[in-house]
């Protein structure tokens, strides 16, 4: 039967998959695999089902498989069945093959790294011996959890339940070796009849090394009441070597150190302790009598692992879910770091549980107090789950003078072995004085009168007005123009040089075209909205500029074509011959109101003639 297993195991279950991801939660599952005397295909399904199951309220990747009754010679078929993602832990075989098979463990090689220094062989009696692995916990700096795996001396009768008290004795005094409050998970086919064993009463009892039982200390495990909590065996009838009798017993146990159970930090999750396809109600029967109801509304799946339990192993698999440390996220709102004189303003704290995990349950709640000293106020104290919003507290900015200032706030979680505790962040910013929009540079001028004048038909004019950051020296706002209004015609507003002005101001162009213009005063009232940089406490405002523009009275001599002496002479009297017929010519100096008429003509020659001289 075990050459067909493993003939059948090296061909089709190389195949398998085991869905894993990067996820710190810890699911635990253990495992007595009768020595490989049950069906390949059976022994993959079973492994698949206990990364699939999600009874409990959800399903994760196996973290940890641990194996009871292993030979040597099956460890590379037992890596192809857990797949390529799970590493080997230390392996040792001291002739324990032949007494019922040693222990072996897989770890996700992505939530754990093993430490060899510190495996260890402890004799169980009966030529047996138990392995305690070390594990350190990825993403949790110092962060470590010990695994026992065991298979004590079978049978009734009270020698043998003194090989058990020995071998249990032995462990507990390992135990005793390792740090006060280390994470401890003692897993295997313990063999115990019932609670009364003196090997079930030395692990529970007070003192260094005490475990807990999470189905309760001491509580009866015996009779069709307590069938949920039973093991072995899921088979009515002998199969070959897997061994038969129905489920009766419970041999297979999950034992967790007091570290595991206090309510915090890495911890077994309410609940979740259980026998996968167990549903309770196959006392003394095969476990896939009848229908089975282990997945509730689903009873087709319940009934496929029950079948695939019968045929893989005479026991039944262990699962517990435990839970990981929060670990403490933060930001803080860098916006605060630069403010504005008033501003009424904090550095808000957003405070994040970032535990790697897939479902809430996942890890430990993130309890923080948030207290503030140096030049910011306030505490606070937030609550966050695993995969939570963030929450935030608020410490408040004295933004009453202008200056640096500089704080502490200290980040502290009373949450059990959450990373990383405590903060201390370190904090600085500025507080700076407002923008000042002034025409002057010398003085703050916020209503402002630019007069220009210009002679009409002189064609068209530019003109500018400065715009200043008044006394702006570097603990100032940059001032910002938001828009500059449109002045009235003839007037044309033809852009600035920037809208941000700091050190160096800001052009403001207008123009007006004097061609065909009376003359006149021409004004325009144009307020400019300016304001602070785009920070916490920014204030808006209006400069007021008036445009005053004169056009006044052309002082052009009209017959003073050549435009060279200020006199009408004989030079202009050859030019205008010379363009006579012309179209828009320097010698079309005739028309309506001093305005040319568009031909050079005998108009033209009668007012050069009226002007002839020296011009007024």
């Amino acid at each position: 039967m075990k050459k067909r297993f493993l003939t059948i195991l090296s061909g089709l279950l190389l195949t398998m998959a085991i869905n894993v991801s990067a996820s710190a939660q810890i699911r635990v599952m253990s495992y007595n695999s009768a020595q490989f005397n049950g069906d390949a295909n059976a022994m993959s399904q079973v492994l698949q089902a206990a990364t699939a199951d999600d009874s409990h309220g959800f399903a994760i990747p196996v973290s940890i498989f641990i194996f009871q009754e292993v030979d040597e010679a099956q460890l590379s078929t037992l890596q192809s069945v857990v797949g390529p993602d799970y590493t080997l832990a230390t392996f040792t075989d001291q002739n324990d093959s032949s007494w019922g098979g040693a222990q072996a463990m897989f770890y996700l090689s992505t939530q754990f790294i093993e430490n060899t220094a510190l495996h260890s062989d402890i004799f169980t009696g009966a030529g047996r011996h138990a392995d305690r692995w070390a594990l350190n916990v990825s993403d949790y700096t110092g962060k470590r959890i010990y695994v026992y795996s065991m298979h004590l001396k079978a049978s009734t009768g009270a020698d043998n339940q003194e090989t058990r008290r020995a071998g249990a004795e032995s462990i507990r005094d390992d135990m005793s070796t390792l740090p006060t409050g280390s994470h401890i998970i003692v897993a295997g086919d313990m063999n115990f009849y019932s609670p009364s064993e003196p090997a079930y009463d030395w692990f529970l009892a007070p003192g260094i090394g005490q475990l807990v039982d999470p189905l309760g200390n001491g509580n009866s495990w015996s009779g069709g009441s307590n069938a949920l909590k039973h093991t072995q065996s899921p088979l009515l009838n002998q199969n070959g070597g897997l061994i038969g009798g129905g489920l009766d017993d419970r041999f297979d146990f999950q034992f967790v150190s007091p570290s595991l159970i206090d309510g915090g930090g890495f911890d077994l999750i309410s609940g979740t302790y259980r026998t996968l396809g167990n549903d309770g109600n196959h006392y003394n029967q095969a476990i896939n009598a009848g229908n089975n109801y282990y997945f509730p509304g689903d009873t087709p799946r319940g009934n496929a692992l029950a079948d695939a339990l019968i045929a893989a192993s005479d026991h039944l698999p262990l699962i517990a879910d435990y839970q990981v440390p929060a670990v403490l996220g933060w930001s803080w709102n860098q916006d605060a770091a630069r403010v504005l004189v008033g501003a009424d303003t904090s550095v808000v704290f957003m405070i994040q549980n970032d535990a790697p995990v897939l479902f809430p349950t996942g890890a430990d709640v993130l309890h923080v107090d948030v207290v503030a000293t140096g030049d910011l106020s306030g505490s606070g104290s937030v609550s966050v789950p695993a995969l939570g919003q963030p929450e935030s507290i608020e410490l408040q900015v004295d933004t009453t003078s202008v200056g640096s200032w500089s704080a502490v706030a200290t980040l502290t979680s009373t949450s059990p072995e959450t990373q990383t505790i405590p903060e201390d962040v370190n904090l600085a910013g500025e507080v700076i004085e407002h923008a000042n929009g002034s025409f002057s540079f010398s003085s703050d001028l916020d209503w402002y009168t630019h007069e220009v004048s210009f002679e009409a038909n002189s064609g068209i004019h530019e003109f500018n007005v400065w715009m200043f950051n008044y006394g702006y020296d570097g603990s100032q706002s940059l001032l910002e123009v938001d828009n500059v209004s449109i002045p009235q015609p003839p007037i044309m507003y033809e852009g600035m040089s920037t809208t941000v002005v700091g050190s160096l101001p800001s052009l403001i162009t207008f123009s007006i075209d004097s061609n065909g213009l009376d003359p006149n005063v021409y004004t325009s009232a144009m307020p400019i909205e300016i304001s602070d940089e785009d920070l916490l406490g920014e204030l808006t405002n209006i400069s007021m500029l008036t445009l005053r523009v004169e056009i006044t009275e052309s002082t052009v001599c009209v017959g003073d074509i050549t435009g060279n002496n200020g006199e009408v002479d004989i030079e202009d009297l050859l030019l205008l011959i010379a363009e006579w017929g012309s179209v828009g010519g320097p010698a079309d100096i005739s028309g309506e109101n001093g305005h040319p008429d568009g031909i050079v003509d005998i108009s033209d020659l009668l007012a050069l003639i009226a002007a002839w001289g020296i011009c007024p």
